[in-house]
């Protein structure tokens, strides 16, 4: 029996509104305590889903009773049908291979959920973005950016690659002077080490790493050399935006409306409720957060969340001394790839280990990605 999408939605998902009230509506409902979950009728949806689910869950009735969702049974679990469906590979620094696949829908309502921060920066109408993603490509200033309306401000983006040149990086952010600079934390630290000129007439308004941990002392580096506030991001390639750190409390918020989060010893575990295709119950994110009550005089009424221990990256020191993070190597686009690990040991040398279906065309791929980088 194949999956179905027709799934009931409990409580009403801000996803199944039209797509031009997003905005608005994730405003709106930050502003309001996320509302009860009833884990019943949440099953139900999710036994509607598919054979896999309905023997996952059997006759439990409530979320605790269903075991959680690991990352090696993302391949095992089924996708409904739609139109435009397409799988995203990640492995973060892990080497572990997981894919997810979004439609379309989904994937503009990732992208909206990300973006909620930004309703409560003090911003202009059109905004000037600069994001670092992964690889060692720059834009140039000249190249037309990527446009995104969303609540009421127009968004231009230009990329810059986590292994890009730094003097290219620098001429791009000297000639936009760009409102907000995002992407990836590490990628945003090592510009910041190797830039050739100091950064402080950049002024943008705000700094928003994420993608990895962010440790105090990045924040401290990122923030002094920008002389920007750093509002940081949390998630994850599996289920989105978890939680963003506040402009008005400093703290963060979960989008605990969005995904329901569980905590305890086990780790924190997330249950995206806008996902249709390939829905995830009880994934198992592993990291250590608590979940507290809002902030008393912050207008934002999310529940807060304290990251204890999270996932990281750690740097690879190329021969030049440069520091490299491994989301550099974009291995999780290399055909064939099932897992990996990188290793450098204290002489300097790398060891790449790697399980692939065919090893020799593999090994091939990767060689050429850690030339390109290292």
């Amino acid at each position: 029996m194949h999956p179905s999408a027709a799934m009931p939605v409990v409580p009403p998902a801000a996803i199944d509104m039209p797509q031009q009230r997003w905005a608005d509506v994730l405003r709106a409902a930050a502003l309001t305590p996320p509302p009860r979950v009833d884990e019943t009728l949440l099953l139900d949806r999710f036994r509607a889903h598919s054979d896999f689910y309905r023997r996952r869950i059997g006759r439990a009735r409530r979320l605790a009773d269903v075991p959680p969702l690991e990352k090696a049974e993302l391949a095992n679990l089924p996708v409904a049908p739609g139109e435009d469906l397409r799988e995203t590979r990640s492995s973060g620094t892990s080497g572990f291979q997981v894919a997810v696949v979004n439609d379309r829908r989904e994937r503009e309502f990732r992208r909206a959920l990300l973006y909620r921060p930004q309703l409560f920066y003090d911003l202009p109408a059109i905004v000037h973005q600069v994001v670092f993603v992964d690889g060692n490509w720059c834009a140039t200033p000249d190249m037309p950016p990527k446009r995104f309306v969303y609540g009421g401000r127009e968004y231009r983006t230009w990329f810059i690659g986590a292994a890009a040149d730094p003097g290219a990086a620098w001429r791009l952010l000297d000639a936009l002077r760009p409102a907000l600079i995002r992407g990836i934390a590490s990628a945003i630290l090592r510009f910041v080490e190797l830039a050739p000129e100091p950064l402080d007439g950049i002024r943008p308004r705000y700094v928003g790493p994420g993608g990895e941990y962010l440790p105090p002392a990045w924040r401290a580096r990122i923030g002094q050399a920008f002389e920007a506030p750093v509002l940081d991001r949390y998630g994850a390639t599996e289920t989105g935006a978890l939680a963003w750190q506040c402009p008005h409390c400093g703290h963060y918020h979960a989008n605990a409306d969005q995904v329901l989060l569980e905590t305890g010893a086990g780790g924190l575990i997330a249950t995206p409720l806008f996902l249709r295709r390939q829905p995830l119950l009880r994934y198992r994110l592993g990291d250590r957060v608590q979940l507290g009550p809002p902030v008393a005089d912050c207008p934002v009424r999310l529940p807060t969340l304290v990251i204890e221990a999270a996932r990281r990256d750690d740097w690879i020191l190329a021969g030049d001394g440069r520091r490299v993070s491994p989301l550099a190597f974009q291995f999780e686009r290399v055909p064939g790839l099932r897992a990996w690990r990188l290793h450098q040991a204290a002489s300097g040398a790398l060891c790449l280990y790697y399980d692939a279906e065919d090893p020799p065309a593999v090994e091939s791929r990767l060689r050429e990605a850690l030339r390109a980088i290292v």
